[in-house]
């Protein structure tokens, strides 16, 4: 029995799972930012450490090291900090420098083309939006990044005087209060994003079929909004994770 943990350090929340033989059991996820951030981790229960910690991290160096500290002192091992890598598992990149590609979009783009065998298009909401294409051959043909619609909420109340909203929600109709008006603006700017991304596939070799992936913290909102099939996959990074480990076994 092979027993992993993986981890997804996002900027604003970390997922992790205990992976056995391939099987993800996810642990509740915790604050990015904060002391003794992984105390929170529920690891007392548990008889064996894992023989591996598999990291995908976003959130800069102060959390990583937190996270390697309590690693080696709880159970003596070297976390392993993935980073992105020109082809693994069939993907290959045409990121110019694959290095510089986001982990979390790489494990994401991994995990869902893996999972369809075929075209996909995965779209990651939270603190940024993320949209990455990868054909059905496994050509990672690259994407786009923009504001997630809680950075643009915060953007707006923190650098307008008057502006209120403190959380994007589903709007029905028109605003006729400036916190909706702000849910609203929000929500529609990222749907019309979404929908140029369907437009550009739709004239993209090989991808006008492409199966669609929402992952991330700051999709719920968005949902109503999206009137095309897609699959909503939470722990696609981890899942990510856990095919790069099956690759290494």
């Amino acid at each position: 029995m092979t027993a992993l943990l993986l981890v997804d350090i996002g900027n604003t929340r970390i997922k992790s799972a205990w992976c056995v033989d391939g099987c993800l059991s996810g642990w509740p996820s915790l604050p990015t930012r904060g002391d003794a951030v992984f105390a929170g981790w529920p690891t007392a229960h548990l008889d064996a450490g894992p023989q591996r910690v598999l990291v995908s991290n976003v959130a800069g160096p102060a959390i990583a090291g937190q996270l390697a500290e309590f690693v080696h002192a709880r159970w003596n091992i070297e976390a392993e900090f993935v980073r992105p890598v020109r082809e693994r598992c069939g993907l290959r990149t045409r990121y110019r420098e694959p290095a510089r590609l986001g982990v979390d979009r790489w494990l994401a783009a991994l995990a869902a083309w893996q999972e369809r065998d075929g075209a996909v298009c995965v779209i990651d909401i939270g603190t940024a939006l993320t949209a990455d294409i990868v054909t059905a051959d496994g050509e990672h043909l690259g994407g786009l990044i923009a504001p997630g619609p809680e950075l643009m909420r915060t953007s707006l109340t923190q650098g307008t005087a008057d502006l209120e909203c403190e959380a994007i929600t589903a709007v029905p109709g028109f605003a006729d209060n400036t916190t909706d008006a702000i849910s609203l603006g929000c929500t529609l700017a990222v749907a019309g994003l979404l929908r140029q991304v369907r437009e550009r596939l739709a004239t993209q070799d090989g991808c006008a079929d492409a199966a669609w992936y929402l992952t991330g913290g700051g999709a719920a909102p968005l949902l109503p909004l999206i009137d095309w099939p897609y699959a909503q996959v939470p722990d696609l990074v981890l899942r990510g994770l856990a095919v790069l480990a099956g690759d290494d076994a």
